[in-house]
């Protein structure tokens, strides 16, 4: 079933029309709630305000904050003003903003003055002789001498006809693999996916979800925001992510749905506090990525407890999600479910290009509408990306089980290892240290080997020491020899992307400049 809505404009209006004074979005931590009705009405007025400001539809405006309640209102204004909205990235520095900026070619940039040790105002105000595109800085504080977004608002302007597949966001991929890019998704396309994935949890008016996920990913602003927009449940954000603070909103909001990933997780599932808080309202939660551990979701289903916990899959480049499995599925932990209606997957050989049956590893690829338009302004990117048949190369290793589910089996296409020609995944190996009672958290990753050109290399947090030799035997007898590792280091924390991401690039390139901890 696809979207009803053929725009976010549409889905407000009709959940302001239906929902009128429910809550719509929470936000605790500013004090800061709205109504559907409330929430068409400011994202109304905002979005003729940018009209008002000489901005046509089609422009793109950026912006730059932590999760608060403006940004939500500023996604819808954007998109009832027709124009692309261009989500940045919380982390950035000065050189990482500026080329995102110069890149998307923004015309406007709504932001926080700061979040955390990040002065974003002082930043843009360094780079802004070098971006001659960006005409409008608006600020969601109160700063003398800037624009206020509460001076958006304007009125008696006429909003425009927004066709479907017009460009919406120009969302730029987490850069685990290289410089990130930016995905030209649609409003059709995002829409769907996150209508699919209502459909998948069961979303209705009468949930409260909440996301460790900053809305600047597709995760959260589509995922989170369009799903429960489109489904007539409230988003309860968060500014950033921690453990206890999560338990705390999850009890004091009474969630009944949580997205995150992985580490995030892991960090609720071993937090002792967690016993403090009342966790009985969760009913159904996400978790993504190719490392994400049926036996840790498991462990979440029964302590939280969280019973329709679900594994998704997905990528910036399919407009959030290209599998997302049932709540009530019982293969839901293993698997990260069907595709989403409307979406087309295939396994391919990653050598060949050959189309691979059931249960075989190989490239996951997905076409359909809710795949991007295209990288922006990168042609070349698009060629690699995008065969002339319309699938996406995803680059990530998964099988389709005999039941049509996707199954995560390798992580991405570059982290696979070849050990002297044999092909090593290393969610595998990993899924296998998980079970050890010292292993914390773990990433497998290769590093370069002289004899055999790549040998496996295990980065542990442990809960407490164990001789690797002890961990090798323990692998040895679940799985064959050549895929134990030969290298072993501990870590207190891994380096990740702003989702959660481990970056095992970053873990390699530490490990063979002696910059990871090895032990015996």
């Amino acid at each position: 079933m696809h979207a009803p809505y053929p725009t976010p404009l549409a889905a407000l209006r009709a959940a302001a029309a239906t929902q009128g004074e429910r809550e719509a979005l929470a936000f605790p931590h500013q004090g800061r709630r709205l109504s559907f009705a409330g929430w068409l009405a400011e994202a109304e007025a905002v979005a003729r305000g940018l009209l008002a400001l000489g901005l046509k539809p089609g422009a793109h405006v950026a912006l730059l904050a932590e999760n608060r309640i403006e940004w939500p209102v500023a996604q819808l204004a954007v998109a009832a003003a027709g124009m692309v909205l261009v989500p940045l990235n919380t982390h950035y520095r000065a050189e990482d903003l500026g080329a995102a900026l110069a890149t998307s070619r923004a015309e406007a940039l709504l932001l926080s003055a700061r979040f955390r040790s990040n002065a974003y105002l002082d930043m843009v105000r360094a780079l802004r002789a070098d971006l001659p595109a960006l005409r409008h800085l608006i600020l969601l504080d109160a700063v003398e001498g800037e624009r206020h977004f509460n001076d958006l608002r304007a009125e008696g302007i006429a909003l425009p006809e927004v066709a479907p597949r017009a460009p919406a966001s120009l969302q730029f991929t987490s850069g685990t693999t290289g410089i990130p890019k930016g995905a030209l998704l649609t409003h059709q396309g995002m829409l769907m996916n996150a209508w699919g994935t209502a459909q998948r949890l069961r979303l209705t008016e009468r949930d409260r979800l909440t996301s460790i996920i900053p809305l600047f990913h597709c995760a959260g602003c589509i995922m989170g925001i369009l799903a429960c927009l489109q489904s007539g449940a409230a988003y309860v954000g968060v500014p950033a992510f921690d453990a206890e603070e999560m338990c705390r909103v999850i009890a004091a909001e009474r969630c009944t749905a949580l997205s995150g990933v992985p580490t995030s997780w892991l960090a609720m599932r071993d937090l002792p506090a967690r016993k403090n808080y009342d966790l009985t309202s969760l009913r159904t939660g996400t978790c993504g990525g190719a490392d994400a551990n049926p036996g840790i979701l498991a462990d979440c289903v029964r302590d939280f407890p969280i019973p329709g916990l679900v594994q998704v899959y997905g990528q910036t480049e399919a407009s959030t999600l290209i599998s997302c499995a049932d709540c009530e599925d019982p293969e839901r932990l293993e698997t990260a479910g069907e595709p989403l209606p409307g979406m087309e997957v295939r396994i391919v050989d990653p050598q060949s290009g050959a189309v691979l049956p059931a249960g075989e590893i190989g490239e996951i690829q997905a076409r359909g509408p809710m795949v991007m338009l295209g990288y922006f302004e990168r042609p070349e990117a698009n060629a690699e990306t995008i065969t002339p048949e319309g699938w996406l190369r995803s680059g990530d290793l998964g099988c389709i089980t005999p039941t049509g589910r996707i199954r995560m089996a390798g992580g991405r296409l570059r982290d696979m290892l070849i050990r002297g020609g044999e092909n090593i995944y290393p969610v595998e190996i990993e899924a296998v240290l998980a079970q050890h009672p010292a292993v914390a958290e773990v990433a497998v990753f290769g590093i370069a080997d002289a004899y055999y050109g790549e040998i496996p290399a295990a980065a542990l947090r442990l809960r407490h020491a164990v001789p690797s030799a002890d961990l090798a035997a323990f692998c040895a007898a679940r799985i064959a020899r050549f895929k134990v590792p030969a290298a072993w280091f501990t870590v207190t924390a891994y380096p990740l992307t702003a989702s959660g991401k481990i970056r095992k690039t970053e873990l390699r390139a530490m490990a063979e400049g002696g910059r990871l901890e090895r032990f015996a």
